[in-house]
């Protein structure tokens, strides 16, 4: 395997972390109530249909980037302007990613402040990407099963303090199912459409993406079990007063002398927000190379870099203005355009066929062919 490919098992990886990423331990869907995990199952087909989307799109035209298959199914200007819309969604996704980190970390040390978290984990993030995409799958790697274990643990301690008689009456509230759905289905779900920047990588690009779905369900299943656990531990109206429901839902697990149980879990808040703000890093930072047809991507690093965290120190003026806008704003805009992007694409190749992949641009300008 070259330094730039992607095993399947990595990409597999890569969608787990992205969607578990600080969804894990807020709590997407809060608003539809105890029917909290309803609307995750229903939400989860949206995200379904994403992956197959972003997958076919892809077999469709071998290689090569999303942002290239834009311009060749709706031509230069169409998918010029299609395709800045998805890059800027997926900036804005790094701000928010970057906001919720920072404020979970100086949750639990306060100390620490916005102006030297912040530039400390775009370094730190930078730094992974200029290794290449390799070295990102390698971290999957490590960090996917460590994620998954860590999570396993929680939800095993938590269950002791469950009460599941808070869920209950089922789905009494069809507006507040229904709400919970599209909340859902904006974020985390849509937010997989940006591992088709990724899919170009993949060391097999004629093979099967079995794991994909199969890591996809594990992350649909978990999000259920939380969701389920989290209301019957703090209750519906409570867990809409917190910002970090699971993270309050460990503090009520005491054992012996050990107080505090939800600071043993910090190594998996931290991997679980590392890891989705350097997938949509690395996504932006490809996606950018694809649309100005840069030969190399690691000239931009630093300077994205430094774009987005002078942003994310001036975008909201308090934590409070970005609870409020954050939460009203962000999965409506997710949904929107990550659902109409790949969507608009996938259409495009049905109908006109085998006349776009005769457009197609040389091998050259592949993602995977161009140097690191």
């Amino acid at each position: 395997m070259d330094n730039s490919s992607l095993s399947e098992r990595q990409l597999a990886f890569l969608l787990f972390m992205t969607l578990m990423g600080n969804a894990l331990i807020l709590a997407p869907i809060s608003g539809s109530g105890r029917d909290a995990w309803i609307a995750n199952l229903l939400a989860s087909l949206v995200g379904l249909y994403l992956l197959f989307a972003i997958i076919s799109i892809q077999k469709a035209f071998p290689g090569q980037s999303i942002i290239k298959i834009s311009e060749i199914c709706l031509g230069k200007v169409a998918g010029k302007i299609l395709s800045f819309i998805f890059i800027t969604m997926i900036f804005y996704s790094i701000i928010i990613y970057l906001f919720d980190a920072c404020i979970l970390i100086r949750t639990i040390f306060p100390f620490l402040t916005c102006y030297l978290l912040r530039p400390l984990v775009v370094i730190s993030i930078a730094y992974c990407i200029y290794k290449g995409s390799n070295s990102i799958g390698r971290l999957a790697d490590l960090f996917a099963p460590v994620t998954l274990l860590f999570i396993i643990g929680s939800l095993l301690i938590i269950t002791t303090a469950a009460d599941f008689s808070r869920l209950q009456p089922i789905a009494a509230d069809w507006r507040m199912l229904v709400g919970g759905t599209l909340d859902g289905a904006g974020w985390p779900y849509s937010v997989i459409t940006v591992l088709a920047l990724f899919l170009p990588f993949k060391s097999d690009p004629g093979g099967k993406h079995r794991l994909l779905y199969i890591w996809f369900f594990v992350g649909v299943i978990i999000f259920t079990v939380r969701s389920m656990l989290v209301m019957a531990i703090l209750g519906p109206e409570y867990v809409l007063l917190v910002r970090f429901p699971l993270y309050a839902s460990l503090r009520f697990v005491a054992y012996a002398d050990f107080q505090r149980v939800e600071l043993f879990f910090f190594v998996l808040w931290f991997i679980s927000g590392f890891m989705v703000l350097l997938i949509n890093y690395m996504a932006g930072v490809l996606a950018v190379k694809e649309y100005f047809n840069l030969t190399h991507f690691k000239s931009i690093i630093l300077p994205t870099g430094f774009f987005l965290t002078v942003i994310s120190l001036y975008m909201y003026n308090s934590d409070m203005e970005f609870y409020t806008l954050e939460g009203i704003t962000t999965p409506l805009l997710k949904l929107s355009i990550n659902l109409l992007y790949p969507t608009i694409l996938l259409l495009a190749i049905k109908i006109r066929g085998r006349s776009l992949q005769s457009s197609q641009v040389g091998p050259d300008s592949s993602p995977a062919s161009s140097k690191a």
